[in-house]
């Protein structure tokens, strides 16, 4: 395999260079931020020995999709080594257009999973950073059980943060759900034993650091007591390295699932991402609104790709977005 390196401003411009110059049987080896304003710094190969029988997509769509797909992640700011895994993913799909050619590459790279249902057999414990909108995804899984025509109850863990108490109450009044109050593991064991079989229960819990290890360690024990299923809840927004760090910490909790939230409160996902890539998540749903009947939405690679096409994020291109599933 013949190698070259390439460098440009903009992950863009630099597949640019590569396709000129290698043309499009260029396989990428990896990618680089030089920093400093630097640039971007591509390392690609020829293969003079490639199967020219291979099934792949016509070179022109290839190149397009693969081009285009370089330009969503770097809008989103997404850091190199996984922009090249999703580039790689891509480059030998067949795709019908561009958000498909992204689709394949997203599910090549991510585990999706579905949201909770009252045929959960396990109660549902809600963790995540402060602020990353806990209680609200917490209202939002029951409001999606008592659509579908089920029963869900809500206890929360997290009555003593300033309004906590009040705004649980809030939601459950709305929603006609049943809410009480657990303040320590053995409280809450005896709660969950006594909720009636064929209604899901989702646990809020209190807001805590990712930099806390006891704190981690106490949800880890208390969700194993119960035979929780714990879902990650991360907001959009933010340093990508942060966001990864932040995951990889919770993901110790012994948490295998990710809601993104407040996706109508940023335009760039590229921390999520990095979120979800770095704990192994499986990606559950995305919170698109502030509403509780309608602001949880399921997620696939599908509806992702179309989310992370670039646009004004407003409630109305979100919802017509994942109304398409």
């Amino acid at each position: 395999m013949r190698l070259r390196s390439f460098t440009a401003d903009t992950l863009p411009d630099a597949m640019h260079l590569v396709r000129e110059t290698l043309g499009l049987d260029a396989v990428i080896l990896s990618t680089e931020e030089l920093g400093d304003e630097l640039g971007v710094k591509i390392t690609a190969g020829l293969d003079d020995d490639l199967d020219d029988e291979l099934d792949l997509q016509a070179p022109e769509e290839l190149v397009e999709a693969v081009d285009d797909i370089a330009e969503v992640l770097d809008f989103h700011q997404v850091p190199a080594p996984l922009a090249n895994r999703l580039m790689s993913n891509a480059s030998g799909l067949t795709a019908a257009d561009n958000v498909m050619a992204l689709a394949g590459a997203l599910d090549g790279a991510f585990d999706f999973a579905p949201l909770p249902t009252a045929a959960s057999k396990r109660p549902v414990m809600i963790i995540g950073p402060s602020g990353a909108g806990k209680t609200a995804t917490a209202a939002k899984l029951c409001a999606r059980v008592r659509l579908a025509g089920s029963e869900a109850n809500m206890i929360t863990m997290d009555a003593e943060k300033a309004g906590g108490m009040s705004q649980a109450e809030t939601f459950a009044a709305a929603l006609e759900v049943s809410l009480q109050r657990a303040d320590e593991s053995g409280q809450l064991k005896d709660l969950v034993a006594n909720v009636p079989a064929g209604q899901l229960t989702v646990i809020d819990t209190p807001g805590i650091s990712p930099y806390d290890e006891a704190a981690l360690q106490n949800l880890r024990d208390t969700a194993e007591t119960i035979g929780a299923q714990t879902i990650l809840v991360m907001p959009s927004g933010g340093d990508c390295y942060e966001q990864a760090e932040s995951a990889l910490a919770f993901r110790d909790t012994g948490t295998r699932y990710l809601i993104m939230t407040r996706l109508d409160s940023s335009r760039r996902y590229g921390g999520l991402l990095c979120a979800a890539h770095a704990g192994r998540f499986s990606l559950m749903g995305v919170g698109i609104s502030a509403q509780i009947g309608a602001g949880l939405a399921p997620i696939n690679p599908v509806s992702l790709a179309r989310l992370l096409q670039p646009a004004k994020n407003t409630q109305e291109h979100l919802s017509l977005v994942l109304g398409t599933l």
